[in-house]
């Protein structure tokens, strides 16, 4: 008997758990000797497999009154289905749409392009899973929208907690153009869903909705959606920061980051670079289609408003992640043109304020030369912010680059530096102001960025008296929040956070200093000042820390598993 390789024997000696023998070998068979060599199913089971589904779909169509209906999938963008209200999950009992405003998230879904079932096809039990994904297709019974409002209020219904602070996380579109039914961004609904379930503490369908935008964000790369990738990816960034994966938080700015300068959006109506490639897409078919001109001043703002918004969150990021000696990235690079006009708000650009006259000459470095300092005057909140952004992480740049006995070209741009710093500390409306929630929390923003720029530059001189003052002076003014009253204000954006505790510094620092002199032994007039320093500072710190952790409560709250 010839020996063989585990696996080799055929189903009829490995049935008898021999090897192959002579008389399977040699011996007349009325059907072929099959072996089963590896994964691959053989033939003989692949139709056993075949009769028996379709035995069971025979089993199935003569007695419907004994297994489980059929679910069908309609496309989310043909005519518009709401279901009624049913529990989504079993104990749960029917609340209204604006009570339970993710019951109706099945019209907005997306279909899976790739399978015939996202057609309307039937899936029959044997290939669909036992329990509905997600828990949204259940038996629930669907009545018809009656107009496309309708569709509108659904938008505005499941985006109601996220929306008043879409801008702090880089939301950077018109929301008017975004709730029509033009656009099918798929990926960029479920981004904005996870958000809004993140904000309203519902840990399972925020994680159902990751999941189905990092599915889906990459196959919607088409120049019809290409502006709402780049907000995708946006998304997904600011969120995998605010819960602390930091590393997916580099990975989808990267990601931004390249399809950003892929566009050509950082030339945008450049001087310098009048004839800027647009970015081409390869389809399926081999061929190449071109990103086209925008349509309209709105569509211009997004993608000016969209480079910007990435701009500031590659600098942020890396301030927040990085060393101060290896901030610099990508938009450092020697000869990156960045010459795109300063971002508007969006409703300016709808009232045309962006005229064809205005155009991109070297935007960043324009704004810190020194004989720019009083001629670059901001015209909205959004370029002030994206300003500050600049120079905080200027800021930080200088801190690390810093060595004693610096030349002068170092201390030619540290006074650059805190000039612009406190001429747009000035420029920035006051925040006791009525300006809306939104515009509040932006301006909030932007203050804290200038305050912390200043501590950058002035804690590399701790021993100078001056300096140590203006890191105080910048620190409590970063928790006085201009008068407002911080709990009020909602959600924040994520790099406030690295901002408070570069205040909460200095005060340790200050507090450190003050009791070492306490412990030399003054004299006791001395002594009851610092005392009374000490009070003052632990005075500003314990409102820092109460800030911090009201904050962070809030953070955690959000990411509890409901």
């Amino acid at each position: 008997m010839s020996k063989l390789k585990r696996g080799k024997a055929c189903k009829q000696c490995r049935s008898l758990k021999i090897p192959v023998c002579g008389t399977c070998r040699k011996g007349p068979r009325h059907d072929d000797c099959e072996y089963s060599d590896g994964p691959p199913r053989s033939r003989t089971k692949a139709l056993e497999d075949t009769v028996s589904r379709l035995e069971a779909r025979l089993y199935e169509l003569e007695h419907p009154e004994s297994s489980t209906p059929p679910v069908r999938l309609y496309d989310p963008y043909g005519p518009q289905f709401l279901p009624q209200l049913s529990p989504s999950y079993a104990g749960s009992s029917s609340r209204s749409l604006l009570d339970a405003p993710y019951q109706v998230l099945q019209v907005l879904w997306p279909t899976d392009y790739s399978s015939p079932e996202s057609h309307g096809f039937i899936l029959s039990p044997l290939s669909s899973p036992s329990r509905p994904p997600l828990g949204i297709y259940g038996s629930r019974s669907i009545a018809a929208l009656e107009s496309k409002t309708s569709e509108q209020k659904i938008h505005e219904t499941l985006l109601q907690i996220f929306r008043p602070h879409a801008c702090q996380f880089g939301f950077f579109l018109s929301w008017d153009r975004l709730t029509q039914p033009a656009h099918k961004s798929s990926a960029l609904f479920n981004a904005l869903y996870m958000w809004d379930a993140h904000l309203s503490s519902d840990r399972q369908r925020e994680l159902d909705f990751k999941q189905i935008t990092l599915q889906t964000v990459d196959a919607e790369l088409t120049p019809e959606t290409f502006i709402h990738t780049i907000q995708t990816q946006v998304l997904l960034a600011y969120y995998s920061f605010r819960t602390g994966h930091f590393l997916e938080a580099r990975a989808h700015t990267a990601t931004a980051v390249a399809l950003t300068l892929g566009a050509g959006l950082h030339v945008i109506r450049s001087l310098n670079h009048p004839d800027a490639p647009i970015v081409k897409i390869q389809e399926e078919n081999d061929q190449e289609t071109r990103l086209q001109a925008s349509a309209d001043l709105v569509e211009e703002g997004e993608r000016i408003n969209g480079f910007w918004t990435v701009y500031m969150l590659q600098k942020n990021l890396t301030v927040a992640l990085e060393p101060r000696s290896r901030v610099c990235g990508v938009f450092e690079t020697a000869g990156m043109p960045i010459d795109t006009p300063w971002p508007l708000e969006m409703k300016d650009y709808a009232h045309g304020i962006l005229t064809p006259d205005i155009h991109g000459d070297s935007t960043v470095c324009s704004f810190l030369d020194a004989g720019n300092v009083f001629a670059e005057r901001s015209s909205s909140v959004a370029a002030m912010n994206v300003k500050a952004a600049i120079l905080f992480h200027t800021a930080v740049y200088m801190h690390g680059q810093y060595r004693p006995g610096e030349v002068q070209p170092w201390w030619t741009a540290f006074g650059v530096v805190e000039r612009l710093t406190n001429s747009l500390r000035a420029e920035l409306p006051d925040i006791a102001q009525p300006q809306g929630q939104s515009s509040t929390r932006t301006i909030l923003f932007t203050n804290s960025l200038l305050n912390a720029a200043t501590i950058e530059l002035h804690s590399i001189f701790e021993s100078d008296t001056m300096s140590r003052q203006s890191c105080f002076a910048a620190a409590r003014d970063m928790f006085r929040f201009g008068g407002a009253n911080p709990q009020e204000l909602g959600h924040l954006n994520p790099m406030m956070g690295t901002l408070w505790m570069t205040a909460c510094n200095v005060f340790i620092d200050e507090l450190r200093r003050v009791r070492a002199a306490l412990a030399q032994g003054l004299c006791p007039l001395q002594a009851v000042s610092q005392q009374e320093r000490e009070k003052e500072i632990l005075a500003d710190l314990n409102a820092g820390l109460k800030v911090l952790s009201h904050q962070l409560a809030k953070v955690k709250k959000s990411m509890e598993t409901t």
